[in-house]
């Protein structure tokens, strides 16, 4: 259960932010963890993505296989840009 104590932390000139360790525990944040930030009437939020994994994700595109025409190039291009990798 979330703690209903805030947290102070500040951005740096990179637009960076340390979220502290004690939320990071709480969340399970590693280092490499995406977090979606999202913006709202009332501040930013941050959410979390957990990813699929290996094979979840191979079962997906199979799934998908005979409904969709993309061809292997296309689906590790759009992995490697949603995952902001330079290719």
């Amino acid at each position: 259960m979330a703690s209903d104590e805030p947290e102070v932390t500040t951005v740096t000139s990179k637009g960076q932010i340390t979220i502290p360790s004690s939320l990071r525990e709480q969340f399970g944040l590693e280092q490499g963890t995406k977090l979606m930030v999202v913006p709202t009437d009332y501040g930013l939020v941050l959410k979390k993505v957990d990813l699929p994994s290996v094979e979840e994700f191979q079962q997906r595109v199979k799934e998908r296989a005979d409904t969709v025409d993309v061809s292997p190039e296309d689906v590790s291009r759009l992995v490697h840009e949603a995952r902001g990798d330079n290719e």
